[in-house]
């Protein structure tokens, strides 16, 4: 840590002294000349103002010209003025400031003034946004506010969907120029986004979106980048208030919501409520008390939106059970066998006349919070002081299409909140250009932030929380229990052999009424005759009846039944820290810049493990008595039975509390006898404490039935982690955090994972947060030659996962290389006269042998991922070198049964190196080439922590595992392109691009390992990406704006996400790899944006009727999306997919070979605004303005196919209950026509399908 700090004070050392330029700012430069003799006019104020507010200033130079840097992207005025030469002012207006980009401001004219009332007089000037980029920069686009006040989209994803090589597919995440989804970055004023991105709509000032020719000061993305700015406070007040309205939902007087309906323009029920207001906190006064300039700033803006279904199905809509069959099956849900023992679900015997469909999910409603504040500091010109943050908080429901049709009731509750804070300081420094002063510094800045995030999330049944026993309570269930006898023919008597249940009674919980309901009827079935059907715990599960911690079965595998409980709960907190500067000099004609960013996360999570809570049950039944579950043969007391005698015993106590007799727990670490074994204590810490928590003595006999106490008695600290960690089928999974919940600092040491005590004497098993640092610096010029315009620059990442990672994948237990092997013959000949290792084999080769605990014969050996034969051969796979009872790692030490901390070893910190170059030639005003090269990286953004818990429980687990030892990826980014103005108003742009991708990480099959084969991740992966991108942009022209685009793409590769070599590795071909289209790929995509817009008095051109101008202030947005369909790959033969475990199928074709249909959509947005006035008296009335709006998505309704069934290519259709295999199978289903019934609502899955029409009014009041 002390290193890392050092790092950053050097940073900022370095960044103070020079300068250079930060993420999400932009600058100013330009010229100014005389209007008459056309020379340059030097000492000129250039003042940037927003809303009154001047933001920065800057002189020019003796050519002229000036330059302000850092300024926060949004729309300005300029104001030059010379009033020293007589020169008359000017002011530029809507001067557009974007980030990343340079505006440009050449050759403004200054006119000389003819008097003093004319010198006083300011020209006002509006600005126009050019068709070209002079300077080339970055790929991509900026959508300003207008603009995007006149798309029918709220979000910065949804901007984003507009600019060319963006695949945005619906439902899913984005790809930027075919790289994956975690390839690309929000960044929200500066700051790296955590959680989620979403904003208020009145609070962005510009979403600009970077598709390529990624500068220096942007890493760690492979992608793309999306950077939103937010808008800035104001010297002059000003808001708005907006409320966007589909229609009202009430639900009626039926608590689940079946009487419930939305009334309105559609049957989704979106609402919306937004408020924004921005003005000065504080004022400068002069002497007379008159309020002057404003010194501080604010901005403050957020919404509220409830949906009712935040994800509509279309084709009906959604299938439920009807109200009728869901009370009947919640009073009847089972009914008795013919057998006489057991019960069937009644839900396997429903038909389709039992459901109906609703437009409107049930339970599924969400309410999503969102708000945005900053804060200024005006101190001058030159310095800047900003604070703000933004934040948002999402309430939903854990829907699921398996529960949707009849157990909706029981979604589980989401609930998260993202924020995050910054503070920004600049300062600007300018050459007043006078004659003498020979510094060739024309201007420089520097810029420091400091930012800090955190992103929370709570996951769980409402109606339980984190109380873990409340779950999977059924009821309380008291048994009866006697000994039992077996006849002794020797001794003519009967011998106690145990004990024997006679009966169970059963009292219905109300914690899950719905579960309780099973098991009621159950004994009501079978009232009064309890043998065989309710006389112990295993003949209750057995009749289908459910005990604690039982779930009611699924119907036929296809949908979840209804009481089945949710099954998960959790927390996170992910907090990120950063420090970043920024600046630049102007020295000469040079622009350089430098910067650093250092961040340190800390991740943490804590929550349901493997088995989920239900299960708890079982293990407290397991863990409960097992020390008292042996007879002590040493108590007998013989007493007279009839006939014969019998002879009783105590229960044998073997728990360390009674046989050491201090009544204390003996720990995990044991104990010693009296000649000095160590003996593991048999009393579980949850019985051990349950006992204290019931007042009984630690150290009896007396048996505890667990199912007879109410839940409330249980708490997680009774167990110890390893009880809870369950063998590896765990309970609680957790990672900065203690096993019950508990946060904890610090990091995980491994050693003391395996070794260490808490004070209860159980292993503590401690697992400190992830806590991942990394740091970047870089530098940039930008500098003509000739020409050419060049941008150059290079980036320095250094990535440290700060965690251990195992020394040699294969080896979990250390073994001996070939150097130690020799050694070791070489003392010792006569022992180990067997070993010959072949000369070609390096020294740190591992060694194989035919038997771990005795060898006596070398196997082979191993390198890397390359096995050897005794002989030194390369061999594929491990598979000829393995000894009897498999793979043989000749091990340091036999009888080692856990890992130790020498096998592991700290994470080597990856520094990458990534230049980055591009140029531009302008052939003229209106045409020029670019092209650009940068390497690009991104640290491992998933599967990535360290676990201990996996390496522990190794061999019990079947389960993927994380590796902390995962690379960066790389990507390494070309592109060249030529943009060309067509008129005054349009311009067309066209760029190739070309990407190789390397080290994507992919799921790996590590076969040979020991003690076991395991799956985990590793950096294999590689690809290509082809494209090409036509973009066209006419300005307002008449009534007309347009941006269109169009991208031709081929993105290919080895795998199109971190497990889609999955597949490959159950089929037995692990190391196989083909070159395949990705799952996100898109042939051709088209976005193009239309908006017809009226103005308003000598500008409206519309129809006029009687003198009223018909459409003044009326405009009709509409945006497009119309792409190829997305590759999948097609099945062999027909199989049951709807199935929760559906049959394995060959692949038809090649990986991804088929495609979607083509797809298309259109969305909509009719607006108009009011020109009001407010205020009494004529002469000091205020403008407001009222827009009403209309927004309608996907308005011609099409059912664009998102997803299909791999053997038929249908989103509603699988094929399976028409195919002839299939028939045998559905006949020996309980109830036949059921099943059918069934598996056609669950395989008519609309969510295969976009998302119906949707359509909103709004209304907003902008004052």
């Amino acid at each position: 840590m002390l290193r890392n700090i050092t790092i950053l004070l050097v940073s900022f050392l370095v960044t103070v002294t020079s300068a250079f330029a930060q993420v999400g700012l932009g600058s100013l430069k330009g010229s100014v000349i005389d209007a008459d003799t056309k020379e340059p006019i030097p000492f000129c104020k250039v003042l940037l103002t927003l809303k009154g507010s001047v933001k920065a200033g800057a002189n020019t130079d003796f050519d002229g010209k000036f330059q302000i840097n850092s300024v926060a992207a949004g729309s300005y005025n300029v104001l030059i003025k010379n009033e020293t030469e007589g020169y008359k002012p000017i002011s530029q207006t809507g001067v557009i400031i974007s980030s990343e980009k340079i505006t440009f401001l050449d050759n403004i004219a200054l006119s000389k003034a003819k008097d003093v009332v004319d010198l006083a007089e300011v020209q006002v000037i509006a600005y126009r946004v050019p068709l070209i980029d002079k300077d080339g920069g970055a790929s991509g686009a900026t959508v300003t506010r207008e603009d995007i006040a006149r798309l029918p989209v709220r979000s910065a994803a949804g901007v984003a969907s507009t600019v060319g090589g963006v695949n945005s597919q619906e439902g899913g995440g984005i790809s930027v120029r075919g790289s994956r989804e975690d390839g690309t970055f929000y960044y929200i004023d500066g700051i790296k986004v955590r959680g989620s991105s979403n904003l208020p709509k009145s609070a962005i000032e510009e979403v600009t979106v970077i598709t390529g020719g990624l500068p220096a000061n942007y890493g760690d993305a492979t992608g793309g980048i999306i950077s939103v700015t937010t808008r800035g406070p104001s010297s002059v007040y000003f808001g708005s208030i907006e409320a966007v309205t589909s229609g009202i939902y009430l639900k009626g007087k039926d608590s689940v919501g079946y009487d419930g309906k939305a009334y309105g323009l559609d049957s989704y029920a979106y609402n919306l409520v937004e408020g924004m207001l921005s003005g000065p906190l504080w004022m400068q006064k002069d002497s007379t008390g008159k309020k002057t300039k404003p010194r501080l700033g604010f901005l403050i803006s957020a919404n509220y939106t409830r949906q009712q279904d935040p994800r509509p199905y279309a084709n009906g809509g959604q299938w439920r059970i009807t109200k009728e069959a869901r009370e009947d099956l919640l009073a009847n849900p089972i009914r008795p066998t013919a057998s006489g023992q057991g019960t069937f679900h009644n839900a396997l015997f429903l038909r389709n006349s039992d459901f109906e469909q609703t437009k409107t999910r049930m339970n599924a409603a969400n309410g999503v919070l969102s708000a945005q504040g900053k804060i200024d500091v005006n101190t001058g010109p030159s310095v800047n002081l900003t604070f703000g943050g933004s934040l948002n908080l999402n309430n939903s429901k854990a829907t699921s299409y398996a529960g949707s049709l009849m157990n909706f009731e029981n979604y589980g509750d989401v609930r998260s909140l993202d924020w995050r804070v910054f503070g920004r300081l600049t300062q600007r420094f300018s050459n007043s250009g006078e004659e003498g002063n020979a510094s060739k510094i024309k201007s420089a800045f520097y810029s420091l932030m400091v930012d800090y995030s955190k992103s929370k999330q709570n996951f769980f049944d409402s109606n339980h929380e984190y109380n873990i026993f409340n779950y999977g309570h059924v009821g309380t269930f008291t048994t009866t229990r006697r000994p039992s006898y077996s006849f002794n023919d020797s001794l003519q008597r009967y011998d106690h052999d145990g004990f024997r249940d006679v009966v169970v009674d059963f009292s219905p919980s109300v914690l899950n009424s719905s579960l309780a309901a099973i098991t009621s009827q159950y004994y009501d079935i079978y009232a009064d005759n309890p043998v065989g059907n309710y006389s112990n715990l295993t003949q209750i599960a057995a009749g289908n009846a459910l005990r604690n911690g039982d779930a009611p079965g699924s119907v036929y595998s296809i949908w979840n039944n209804i009481g089945t409980p949710y099954n998960a709960f959790g927390k996170s907190e992910n907090d990120q820290f950063r420090v970043t500067g920024s600046g630049s000099a102007n020295i000469g004609d040079h622009s350089l810049s430098l910067g650093f960013e250092f961040e340190q996360r800390w991740d943490r999570g804590w929550g349901s493990g493997d088995a989920g809570p239900i299960g708890i049950w079982q293990v407290a039944r397991q863990l409960a008595n097992f020390h008292i579950r042996e007879l002590d043969l040493n108590s007998g007391v013989v007493r007279d039975s009839g006939s014969f005698k019998s002879i009783t015993y105590d229960r044998l106590n073997t728990g360390y509390a009674s046989t050491s007799g201090t009544g204390s727990y003996g720990g995990q670490g044991g104990f010693e006898d009296f000649n000095g074994n160590t003996i593991l204590d048999n009393q579980a810490f949850f019985d051990y404490s349950l006992r204290q928590k019931l007042g009984l003595n630690p150290s009896g006999n007396d048996f505890i039935d667990i199912d007879q106490y109410n839940p409330e008695i249980f708490q997680l600290d009774m167990f110890s982690p390893d009880e809870l960690l369950n063998s590896g089928k765990s309970f609680i999974s957790y990672y900065g955090y203690d096993h019950i919940g508990n946060k904890v600092s610090g990091r995980t040491n491994i050693n003391d994972y395996f070794n260490k005590f808490d004070d209860n004497g159980n292993y503590e098993r401690f697992v400190g947060a992830f806590q991942p640092i990394y740091i970047s610096g870089y530098v940039m010029d930008k500098f003509a030659f000739n020409d050419l315009v060049f941008n150059v620059g290079v980036r320095v990442d250094r990535f440290d996962a700060n965690q251990p990672v195992l020394n040699d994948p294969y080896l979990l237990y250390e073994a001996r290389d070939v150097q130690q092997v020799k050694q070791l013959a070489a003392d010792n000949p006569n022992t180990y006269g067997w070993v010959n290792v072949p000369a070609s084999m390096g020294d740190d080769y591992t060694v194989y042998v035919n038997d771990v605990s005795n060898p006596t014969a070398i196997n082979g050996y191993r390198s890397g991922q390359q096995f050897y034969d005794a002989n030194g051969t390369e061999v594929n796979g491990p598979a000829t070198i393995e000894a009897a009872n498999g793979i043989a790692p000749w091990l340091l030490d036999a009888n080692q049964q856990t890992p130790r901390q020498s096998a592991f070893k700290d994470y080597k910190p990856q520094v990458n190196v990534m230049p980055r170059i591009a140029f531009s030639f302008p052939v003229s005003d209106e045409s020029s080439f670019f092209a650009h090269y940068d390497i690009l990286t991104k640290r491992p953004t998933s599967n990535a922590r360290f676990n201990p818990y996996d390496y522990q429980f190794l061999e019990t687990r079947n389960t993927i595992l994380d590796n902390p030892n995962l690379r960066p990826e790389k990507t390494i980014d070309y592109e060249i392109g030529f943009q060309q103005v067509l008129s005054k108003t349009s311009s067309l742009k066209i760029s190739a691009f070309y990407r190789e991708q390397r080290d994507n990480v992919q799921i790996l099959s590590y076969n040979g390992a020991y003690p076991v084969t395991y799956r985990s991740f590793g950096n294999r992966d590689f690809g290509t990406v082809k494209g090409m991108t036509i973009a066209y942009d006419l300005r307002r022209t008449g009534n007309v704006r347009i941006t269109a685009n169009y991208t031709l793409q081929f993105a290919d590769g080895t795998g199109s996400d971190a497990t889609s070599a999955t597949g490959l590795i159950n089929a037995g071909v692990p190391n196989l790899r083909a070159i395949f289209p990705y799952s996100f790929d898109q042939r051709h995509a088209f976005a193009v944006t239309v908006d017809y817009r009226y103005g308003e008095g000598k500008d409206y051109n519309g129809p006029i009727i009687k003198g009223f101008n018909l459409f003044e202030n009326t405009g009709l947005n509409i945006f497009s999306n119309i792409y190829s369909g997305a590759p999948y790959s097609a099945q062999t033969f027909i199989t049951n997919a709807v199935q929760f475990s559906p049959q394995y199928s060959g692949l038809d074709g090649t990986t991804n070979g088929s495609r979607l249909p083509w797809s298309y959509r259109l969305d909509m947005q009719l607006d108009r605004t009011f020109n009001l006035k407010m205020g009494k008296e004529e002469g000091k009335k205020k403008a407001v303005f009222l827009n009403v709006y209309v927004r309608a998505t996907n308005l011609l309704n099409q059912f664009n196919r998102l997803s299909v069934y791999r053997a038929t290519g249908n989103w509603d259709d699988d094929g399976y209950l028409a195919a002839a295999a299939s028939q045998a199978s559905i006949q020996n289903q309980t109830d036949e026509q059921s099943f059918r019934d069934y598996y056609t609502m669950k395989v008519q899955n609309a969510g295969n399908i976009s998302v119906p029409r949707t359509i909103r009014l709004g209304v907003k009041f902008d004052f």
